[in-house]
């Protein structure tokens, strides 16, 4: 009779993580295993965003790498990031018109931030160039233009899924004071 009991209960238990989708146990292990404060040794940056160039030509060289972008099609790209997380002060994710479900992203960068995005600018030439987060390809955009030098939010229409686009606005800010830390936190181990 015990026997039973236990068997429906691991049979109940599959059922529920089925019908309520992975995407919740997810995030809930990935909340689980870090500090959410930035300054913390347990912090551990997540939705770590990189842009990259193409490779039009390979010519195996250290500095390409080969990404699969779906499960039949891979490039190569340039594995020197043009642009990155560290650059990022805040994000927002802004829902396409029509599309609820797809979202593009403004990101509101620091001042060499911005530097990099007129090189990465000028470098694309109105290529495409690929975004990653977490070493995982998200998609393709080119790079806007920045009007003015005055201007702190760049737009990227890449058209991410809810959930990538909530962790690249919900990290942004942690990663950035991560990756930024204040001079005065440089000399705690001093003491």
């Amino acid at each position: 009779m015990k026997l039973g009991k236990l068997r429906f209960l691991v049979l109940l238990a599959c059922s529920l993580v089925f019908c309520s989708g992975c995407e919740i146990f997810r995030e809930a292990l990935e909340e689980s295993y870090s500090s959410e404060d930035p300054t913390s040794d347990d912090f551990e940056s997540k939705f770590n965003i990189g842009v990259f160039q193409i490779v039009q030509y390979p010519r195996a060289s250290i500095l390409e790498k080969e990404i699969s972008i779906d499960e039949n099609n891979s490039i190569c790209i340039n594995t020197n990031a043009l642009f990155s997380s560290k650059r990022i002060r805040q994000a927002r994710a802004i829902p396409r018109p029509g599309n609820p479900d797809v979202y593009d992203l403004e990101f509101r960068i620091d001042r060499m931030g911005k530097t990099q995005w007129m090189v990465m600018h000028g470098s694309a030439r109105n290529d495409r160039v690929v975004m990653m987060v977490d070493d995982r390809f998200v998609g393709f955009f080119r790079p806007q233009e920045f009007v003015d030098g005055k201007q702190d939010w760049v737009k990227v229409r890449i058209g991410v899924d809810n959930y990538t686009a909530k962790g690249i606005v919900k990290f942004a800010k942690k990663n950035y004071e991560y990756y930024n830390p204040e001079a005065k936190s440089w000399f705690n181990n001093l003491f």
